[in-house]
């Protein structure tokens, strides 16, 4: 409705050859935008999938890595249960170390920041 009230006008005013070319410009930009945008979010859904495949692969692989060590730990000491607390207290231990390098990167960033909104 709109476009056919601006193309009557158009008409009116002598311009209707003007308005088509800008109706049709727009559109191969439109299309041309609309093939960027799929051919992004292809390249981005492939890299997630590849991410999230990597992941878990990756997970699984440690999993079966600290069951392994854990069963060597428990035929080196003779126990059935110390290899698996040994593996896990070790895992807590890595977690922590991790949670506190993060805080810590973290609280500076909170300090640079301060500065930089400070003037200083």
């Amino acid at each position: 409705m709109f476009f056919r009230i601006i193309k009557m006008l158009c008409k009116l005013f002598g311009i209707a050859c003007i308005v088509e070319m800008v109706r049709k410009r727009m559109g191969m930009l439109v299309c041309a935008l609309q093939h960027n945008l799929k051919a992004q979010a292809k390249k981005i859904a492939q890299m997630f999938l590849l991410g999230s495949l990597a992941f878990i692969l990756l997970g699984l692989g440690l999993q079966f890595l600290l069951f392994g060590l854990a069963c060597w730990l428990n035929a080196v000491l003779c126990n059935t249960y110390l290899g698996f607390l040994l593996v896990a207290m070790g895992c807590f231990l890595m977690v922590i170390l991790i949670v506190l390098m993060l805080r810590r990167k973290i609280n500076n960033q909170e300090v640079e920041q301060g500065h930089i909104t400070d003037g200083e």
